[in-house]
């Protein structure tokens, strides 16, 4: 992973998400912003086609437990797909933003 861009109440991850280090640093990343309840939250996903099961776990218990409405902003069509199998596009709000090729 590249780095991670820090919004207002949203990331942009630019590189991919393959380690467990770039996990932890996006879960730190995330928990920094102290979500509570009710809170809405993007994540805009850049350059990456895949997603560890770890970052997808903790994700499902941001949504599931701490009822954060999450929004998910991928640009890699095979990211989408993957989540998407895993029945996870309404859990996480996903928006494809995939360049198509005419």
């Amino acid at each position: 992973m590249e780095n991670i861009h820090k919004l207002s109440k949203s990331i942009k991850v630019a590189g991919n998400i393959r380690s467990m280090a770039d996990v932890s640093e996006l879960k730190s990343t995330i928990d920094a912003y102290n979500l509570v309840s009710g809170d809405t939250f993007t994540i805009e996903i850049v350059d990456s086609f895949a997603m560890p099961s770890a970052m997808i776990g903790y994700l499902l218990k941001l949504v599931q437990q701490e009822q954060v409405k999450l929004t998910m902003k991928i640009h890699d069509e095979r990211l989408v797909e993957l989540l998407e199998d895993l029945n996870l596009k309404e859990v996480f709000d996903i928006h494809s933003f995939a360049l198509t090729q005419a």
